[in-house]
């Protein structure tokens, strides 16, 4: 972590004091302060600020729901800007599969659930619980995407409810350069397969 005195150039490379530069701007501030708070040298800051924002294509499959198998693919592709968090993320897999949003869920960095180590987690409101037994998880509305250092092709897990286990798989699919004149993220671009109830078939 580095720490950027009012008084010190400011690391965008304008020659500016940073007081009187990107300290003026709310987002161009809290940009500085994300890259400072990850980054080891001044030159590996300056290295994050001027990285361009990516936008990340994510397909999300559906695998099981309790023990239930699906068998024919239900998934869903959505696209999500690298500086949304994955409470964002969550709630577009909500509106894409059509799940109501009550209860709690987590993404797993890895091909394990309940590995608390890689697990980013909150509730429908994005709030963040901290377990008071053992290890906590991180908390997903507080990590960007860009926080998660993903590669193409690298696959994690995505659990809705932790009763019934709606377990879904997301792969990256492409990594791009943001086009500036898009909007509307995230947003869902392709759709596979008819979702099952969440509840199950009520009668």
């Amino acid at each position: 972590m580095i720490k950027i005195q009012r008084n010190e150039k400011c690391p965008c490379g304008s020659g500016k004091k940073f007081k009187k530069c990107c300290f003026t701007d709310p987002y161009k501030n809290s940009e500085i302060k994300r890259a400072a708070s990850i980054a080891k040298t001044f030159e590996e800051l300056t290295q994050i600020i001027a990285k361009p924002l990516e936008v990340y294509q994510l397909k999300v499959k559906l695998l099981r729901m309790m023990f239930d198998e699906i068998e024919d693919e239900v998934s869903r592709t959505i696209e999500i800007k690298g500086n949304q968090s994955l409470y964002d993320f969550h709630l577009e897999i909500q509106d894409a599969f059509d799940w109501d949003n009550d209860h709690m869920f987590s993404f797993y960095l890895g091909d394990k659930l309940f590995d608390r180590e890689n697990e980013y987690s909150a509730n429908p409101y994005g709030e963040h619980i901290v377990s008071n037994i053992g290890m906590s998880s991180k908390s997903a509305t507080e990590t960007q995407i860009r926080d998660l250092n993903l590669k193409l092709g690298f696959s994690f897990l995505y659990l809705f409810d932790y009763g019934d286990e709606l377990v879904h798989q997301i792969t990256v699919e492409e990594i791009r350069e943001i086009d500036p004149t898009e909007d509307g993220y995230p947003k869902i671009i392709k759709e596979i397969g008819e979702t099952p109830s969440q509840y199950g078939n009520i009668e």
